[in-house]
């Protein structure tokens, strides 16, 4: 049986679908006042339908308005809704921080002189007469008119003292303001291997722009640490 009722959203009677929804894409939530355009009887949806009694009620008959359209029809596709906007500075800055959080190794928070600021001791070894120190560091700016994340980083490296020899292994390409390889120093004490510090130069900043594609915004490597810095 064909089913009609008044759309909410069309502003008039309409052909419903298998689905107790309008022809034109609206669910059945939108729709009321439902009947039969061949008897003009009033339709009530099954879920709506009281318990059956003893001797139940006749519907009343009903002028039926002929609904729009000549005859029923599949619901067109549901246009795609728009792309959302940009995340809020706010909303990202936290949501970088809640990623860090779930990656072993990092220190990563809130800055004084800009908005965040990362930090991974990649190795401190002491031995008998030497020690080396690996650090990375970086910080970041979300700058909000422009959807930009201005993001700075730097490995560095502190050595002392005596060793028996090192091997430093390393393969990296440069592209601009961007570093992406590998790199590898082993340092041998008077016990043997003291030291084996290996760090990926695009593992962070890879972290970094997944989170900011994600939320709607772009990330921008720089050079100079004051691009990073709130001014």
């Amino acid at each position: 049986m064909a089913v009609a009722g008044f759309c909410n959203q069309c502003r008039r009677n309409v052909w419903l679908n298998d689905s107790w929804g309008c022809v034109n894409g609206h669910g059945w939530d939108q729709i009321r006042d439902w009947y039969d355009p061949a008897s003009g009887t009033a339709v009530t949806p099954y879920w709506l339908k009281p318990a059956a009694s003893a001797d139940p009620a006749p519907q009343p008959a009903v002028t039926a308005p002929e609904p729009s359209g000549d005859a029923p029809s599949p619901a067109p596709a549901v246009p795609a809704a728009a792309p959302a906007g940009p995340a809020s500075r706010i909303e990202l800055l936290a949501e970088i921080l809640a990623t860090f959080a779930t990656y072993p190794g990092y220190r990563v928070q809130y800055g004084a002189d800009t908005d965040i600021t990362i930090d991974n001791h990649i190795s401190d070894a002491a031995w008998a007469g030497g020690r080396m120190k690996v650090e990375y560091a970086a910080v970041l700016k979300a700058v909000e008119p422009e959807a930009t994340v201005y993001f700075w980083e730097l490995l560095k490296e502190q050595k002392a003292g005596l060793s028996f020899g090192q091997l430093d292994c390393e393969s990296y390409t440069t592209v601009g303001a961007r570093r992406s390889g590998e790199t590898r120093e082993v340092v041998v004490g008077p016990g043997g291997v003291v030291a084996d510090a290996v760090w990926d130069y695009g593992a962070t900043r890879s972290i970094v722009e997944s989170v900011t594609a994600s939320r709607g915004w772009r990330l921008k490597t720089v050079l100079r640490k004051s691009a990073a810095q709130c001014t």
